[in-house]
């Protein structure tokens, strides 16, 4: 359950600081039209689809089950990734300073994520 909600706060800190945070008018219109249009099939758009697999994930993990580690696994290997593939986003950074920190908060909670699946598995293997 723990792994979940690391998860899920992974995600949330990853949402917050794409979608929230306050973002540099200037530099977003120094975005030309190709640069906007980038941003949002690469980043904003695949955010919103894979929201539904994390909410999804984090329902079948709060079970508490050995069944959805492996799910879980996966979905914090993919956070991981994504979160990644935003901050090499060079186009990105500038129009949204505060996405570093964002970004940066998504990595910890999704290493808790890991460190807690870890646990979960040692302890699922132990008892069955």
């Amino acid at each position: 359950m723990l792994a979940a909600c690391a998860v899920a706060g992974a995600w949330a800190a990853l949402g917050y600081g794409l979608l929230f945070s306050p973002g540099d008018a200037q530099e977003w219109g120094d975005l030309e039209a190709g640069g906007r249009f980038a941003v949002n099939i690469f980043v904003y758009l695949p955010y919103y689809a894979m929201s539904l697999a994390v909410a999804v994930v984090f329902v079948c993990g709060l079970w508490g089950k050995p069944d959805v580690l492996w799910p879980l696994a996966a979905t914090t290997a993919g956070i991981g990734l994504f979160a990644y593939w935003v901050s090499a986003q060079y186009y990105l950074l500038p129009a949204q300073p505060q996405l570093v920190t964002s970004v940066a908060w998504c990595f910890v909670a999704d290493a808790a994520a890991a460190v807690f699946l870890a646990v979960g598995r040692v302890g699922a293997s132990r008892c069955g």
